[in-house]
């Protein structure tokens, strides 16, 4: 009998020690607690005031670390989303993971879209049809940011059409509390009211925050909605290094935490136990400055170190991950989603997102999804790390093959071959092979995957009076 015997399985990427997360933990206490943080919202500010908090005329909100860390307790530490079959679904929970797209619109323009132009609604559909084709993928995303001063094309409507296309759970966004409102009667009729939908939500809502250590009207309607729904909340910061957030990636960590402290306590206050997930994009700025490096491995570090705060606070964590500031699909595309998607799955997050993402994360590409699933396929490989249970060590075929001997005839080598990762887009032939077969790029496979896949595939319909309903509901929102 072995003892004191440690078995790892899976490997795993571990930025932080448990003491660095407890400074960076305490230092966020600290700002939030000394310096405070902004909030726009009246309503929001209302709760604050007949907390403990300290508000100013200047909405600065100081809020003391009893009710930080009594808000942080109150989460739940397991979350499940469920897609509209309710049978396909995600679990944030200890050593379970999820990975899902990028939003889905706009799509790239060029090949990816055929020349008759379809709609809107049409792309959307299409595009959701080859997420739910796509086996690695268990969640499916949305816009998830609305520019307060732009109207985007992007309506409920359109989520009707990602609902009719795909049977995943969902990552949404809105671009206000009605529509919020509404997206929310939308998917309780899905999940067969309220009260189910309360147990097994079909989304997680995304919020988003600016930084630094400010939360707009907006967004903190939503979220106060979210809490009042029990709609588990994905809390994002988007703290460019050096722009919205200190140079360094401990002070990142230190403010964006001090961020999610004050989402935290805003959901206790309105209603305490809302499903909370950290997120956003913590990176250095692209070449010109004017947006994130998507491809940056200080986005992994950064993300991955979240991560470990994260579990440490037993909060879920969305990890940006399988995007690129490439222009289009090629080798600089498949060096960023390969490191990323690598990186998010070793750091253990629960939800990994963004797959599919080109042009500094700007426009969705189907053939970017389809490489990418790929990618997590591989992944997912190395992840199931080595066994040393006494079948694989293998000793006694060893020893029966002997030196010289050979293995292709044994029954071990026909038991475990099929273990093996068999690549469907890589091609491994070699050059003469490959030359003969007329020298296709993997853009040039993962084209041609695509288009099988949206010529053949046709998912579950749904109930032609829920559908009616649903499209009557995202019709008459103003």
């Amino acid at each position: 009998m072995k003892i004191k015997e440690i078995v790892q399985t899976t490997p795993n990427f571990q930025v932080l020690s448990e003491d660095e997360i407890e400074r960076i933990y305490f230092d966020a206490l600290g700002i939030i607690e000394s310096d405070g943080v902004r909030m726009e919202s009246p309503e929001a500010l209302e709760y604050l005031k007949k907390s403990e908090s300290v508000v100013t005329e200047d909405r600065l909100v100081r809020i003391p670390t009893v009710l930080v860390e009594r808000a942080l307790r109150c989460h739940p530490r397991k979350i499940a989303i469920a897609g509209r079959n309710r049978e396909r679904s995600v679990r944030l929970q200890k050593d379970e993971l999820a990975f899902g797209t990028g939003p889905i619109h706009p799509l790239a323009p060029s090949d990816e879209r055929p020349m008759d132009a379809p709609s809107i609604y049409e792309e959307v559909y299409n595009t959701a049809r080859l997420v739910d084709y796509l086996s690695n993928y268990d969640f499916i995303t949305a816009p998830l940011v609305y520019p307060p001063k732009a109207n985007s094309p992007f309506s409920l409507e359109h989520l009707v059409a990602m609902l009719q296309g795909c049977e995943k759970p969902m990552l949404l966004g809105t671009p206000n509390r009605q529509t919020l409102d509404r997206l929310w009667e939308m998917a309780s009729l899905i999940c067969g009211g309220a009260d189910e939908f309360r147990l097994s939500p079909l989304f997680a809502h995304y919020i988003e925050i600016d930084s630094p250590l400010t939360l707009s009207a907006v967004e903190a309607e939503k979220l106060l909605f979210c809490a009042e729904k029990s709609i588990p909340c994905v809390c994002a910061s988007r703290a460019i290094s050096g722009i919205s957030a200190p140079s360094t990636i401990a002070g990142m960590l230190v403010q964006t935490l001090a961020e999610t402290m004050l989402v935290s306590v805003l959901s206790y206050l309105k209603n305490p136990g809302m499903p909370l997930i950290r997120g956003g994009l913590t990176t250095i700025p692209s070449p010109g400055g004017e947006a994130c490096c998507c491809g940056a491995p200080e986005l992994s570090l950064s993300a991955a170190a979240n991560t470990d705060v994260s579990k440490w606070l037993g909060l879920g964590m969305l990890f940006p991950a399988g995007m690129t500031n490439a222009a289009a699909v090629g080798q600089e595309a498949g060096v960023d989603c390969t490191t990323s998607l690598f990186y998010g799955f070793l750091s253990g997050a629960d939800l990994i997102y963004g797959a599919g993402l080109i042009d500094t994360g700007q426009a969705a590409s189907l053939d970017s999804m389809v490489m990418c699933n790929e990618i997590i396929d591989m992944i997912k490989q190395i992840g199931k790390g080595i066994s040393t249970d006494e079948a694989y060590l293998a000793l006694e075929l060893i020893e029966s093959v002997g030196p010289g001997g050979e293995y292709l005839t044994q029954d071990h080598t026909y038991e475990h071959w099929q273990e093996w990762f068999r690549p469907h887009l890589m091609d491994r032939s070699g050059y003469e092979s490959w030359t003969a077969a007329g020298e296709k790029t993997l853009k040039d496979r993962a084209q041609e995957e695509r288009k099988k896949i949206l010529a053949d595939h046709a998912p579950e319909k749904m109930d032609p009076k829920l559908l009616e309903r649903l499209h009557e509901l995202a019709a008459n929102i103003k």
